[in-house]
């Protein structure tokens, strides 16, 4: 802060044309319920030392006469903002009172502090205007070319061009707050797949169970309202799912829940069209089945085309909505599931009025789980809350949807950093589903699972490799061998075996994980790259060095296609097999790639970087050159930190420290 300046009372000041209100108020509420990396917290910021959370932005300036002064209070505000953020269009660079605010702010002897937003046109016509049309006179006066964020579809997009900004305002490099970003987000990569696959399950256990619960609530909501044949209907349509008309069609074999679905779902095509309510709810029900199966894609397409039913009753059609929202969550769309889940929650009007209250209560925390994945945690946080009280008093402290949201506060927690709440929600949840719904319920593994994933995270293995072992047993005893939900937990397991030296027993988990995976999606998905490498990592233990090579080459595929951060791991892999090999040139390219995007990407574990250095002293210590015994002493005691001296990297390092004695 410049000497006679006023002290910084705001992170930033948003000026913006009343026509582009509704990016203003976008930025804005980004800002300020942004929380920085943990990383970052303390570092010297523009206005002190960062802290989780910014000071307040200034958005709305008063009403101005019509002349050419701002206000007092603007300018005050101008005074004590930190940066200056500009909304630029069309609208912006025609504003008299943008251009006003852009003047003072650099009269202040901040011109370094301005940035801008470019955003598409209020009037979204698809015109491309030329970026100097788009910026007020007195920003192109400053003579320096503005630094500009462009959250068009054809610039940064909208996530990027945020933290752009972000960076801006915290006084970071905005290379460093994304890779930041990706790192809080992927260090978690695996509790994502998992919650991705298993967390939105809306109908679990064998959900069979859940389709003949839910045609006799329909059965017994449509006698008590209208005592017509359509429950009749209902009731006749879900037997006919569990006959074998001649007993030879089996030939003898138990016909599969996948089976008796695929069944249902062929019979609804072509009956109930007089009974649009009905067909709407035993589709809904059929397609949380499917999920609840792990056939993502056949209840997103089920649920889709039952929307164009004409249904009567609101509270159907609100849960037809709730089953697409979970379908587009589990694809990955939290945006589009945040959207359909509001206008449930619109739909449904008084929760006290519905006939099943425990809807309001899911579209709750499906809202919640949502805007997690998207890391607007303090949106989340409240909805649950709310969720979790409307269970309690209408369902009881030790219900199964009391369960559901202690389950959703865990995640929160664990998406959040703070893993003791994690693990205690989780356990606590983890009860209720043993005692009221029996251990061979699926909830039972996911909240196994995600212990696992907190006891990893707290750098406790041997807990983690406990409870994904159950886990594990249950999963396959209840969902079958097949099951998505099986490839996150296989693969979990196998790393902390393979941390543990165990590549024997980790490697046939890895290929079940892979094969499972590659039934649903290509080579070059993202999570295929942890995979591959964890494999080549078993198969290099095994002694099978040309089968490992071909994996890590697989993987690094993978990794880049989608720029994942474990490009570099990977490169330093392959650069230790190439030295080993004796070509040592390739090695050190490999090095040389890796280490700065190492550094980058994994900010916040300096073993890493270390492990870098470590393989570069071994490879010259190979090649005959001395100098690398000291790279592999000084980084020794940084991997040693991390890692026990049994573990992976640790029995690695000593092996080396003898090398270069």
């Amino acid at each position: 802060m410049a000497a006679g300046q006023p002290p910084t009372r705001y992170s930033a000041f948003i000026s913006y044309n009343h026509k582009d209100r509704a990016w203003a108020a976008w930025l804005h509420r980004e800002l300020e319920r942004y929380r920085l990396p943990q990383a970052l917290v303390g570092r010297d910021g523009p206005w002190g030392p960062l802290e989780r959370k910014l000071p307040p932005v200034f958005q709305d300036r008063e009403e101005l006469a019509a002349s050419t002064n701002l206000a007092d209070s603007v300018r005050q505000a101008l005074g004590e903002a930190s940066s200056l953020i500009v909304i630029c269009s069309t609208n912006g660079a025609q504003s008299r009172w943008v251009n006003e605010e852009v003047r003072t702010f650099a009269a202040l002897g901040k011109r370094h502090r301005i940035q801008c937003l470019i955003v598409p046109e209020a009037s979204g016509d698809g015109t491309v205007h030329p970026e100097a049309h788009l910026f007020p006179p007195a920003l192109l006066d400053l003579g320096a070319e503005p630094l500009a964020a462009d959250a068009r579809p054809t610039g940064d997009g909208k996530r990027n061009a945020f933290l752009k900004l972000a960076a801006g305002v915290i006084g970071v490099r905005y290379d460093e707050l994304r890779q930041r970003e990706q790192s809080r987000r992927q260090k978690r990569l695996l509790t994502l797949a998992a919650a991705a696959s298993v967390g939105f399950l809306i109908m679990t256990g064998l959900t069979i169970f859940a389709l003949i619960s839910r045609a006799q609530a329909v059965h017994e909501r449509d006698v008590a309202r209208q005592k017509t044949i359509t429950a009749q209907r209902t009731t006749d349509f879900v037997k006919g799912l569990f006959q074998v008309s001649d007993p030879s069609e089996s030939k003898g074999e138990s016909i599969t829940a996948m089976e008796v679905l695929d069944r249902g779902a062929r019979q609804i095509e072509g009956e109930l069209g007089n009974e649009p309510d009905v067909k709407a709810e035993l589709v809904s029900t059929l397609s949380e089945v499917y999920i609840g199966l792990g056939s993502f894609r056949r209840a997103d397409d089920l649920i889709r085309r039952s929307l164009a039913l004409n249904v009567g009753s609101r509270e159907t059609r609100n849960r037809q909505l709730a089953v697409l929202a979970t379908s587009r969550a589990l694809q990955g769309e939290y945006e589009q599931a945040v959207a359909i889940y509001d206008r449930v929650l619109r739909g449904l009007g008084k929760p006290e009025s519905l006939q099943d209250p425990a809807l309001y209560s899911r579209a709750l925390t499906g809202k919640a789980e949502s805007l997690a994945a998207l890391e607007k945690y303090d949106e989340a946080r409240p909805l649950i809350a709310k969720a979790l009280e409307w269970d309690r008093a209408n369902e009881g402290d030790r219900s199964p949807a009391v369960a559901r949201d202690l389950e959703s506060l865990g995640l929160l927690d664990q998406m959040g950093d703070d893993l003791p709440a994690s693990r205690r929600h989780y356990a606590e949840a983890l009860s209720i589903r043993a005692s009221v719904q029996g251990r061979l319920h699926p909830k039972v593994s996911e909240d196994l699972n995600q212990l696992g994933t907190v006891a990893y995270l707290q750098t406790d293995p041997k807990a983690a490799e406990g409870y994904w072992r159950q886990s594990l047993e249950l999963d396959q005893q209840v969902l079958g061998p097949q099951h998505p939900d099986l490839a996150a937990t296989l693969n979990n397991l196998a790393r902390v075996m393979i941390e543990q030296r165990k590549f024997k027993e980790a490697l046939p988990l890895l290929t079940r994980s892979t094969n499972i995976y590659l039934a649903q999606r290509s080579e070059t998905h993202d999570d295929l790259s942890f995979i591959f490498s964890n494999q080549a990592i078993a198969r290099r233990g095994l002694g099978e060095e040309a089968a490992a090579e071909e994996l890590f080459r697989k993987a690094l595929k993978s990794a880049e296609s989608h720029d994942n951060r474990l490009v570099a791991p990977i490169l330093v892999d392959l650069a230790d097999m190439a030295c080993a090999g004796g070509n040592y040139a390739e090695g050190l390219r490999k090095l040389d790639r890796a280490e700065p995007l190492m550094r980058e990407r994994y900010p916040d574990d300096p073993w890493r970087t270390a492990w870098v250095q470590n393989t570069r002293g071994a490879c010259l210590v190979r090649q005959g050159n001395s100098s690398g015994k000291q790279m592999i002493t000084s980084s020794a005691a940084v991997i040693l930190k991390r890692w026990p001296k049994d573990s992976l990297f640790g029995v690695e390092v000593q092996r080396r420290l003898k090398l270069s004695s």
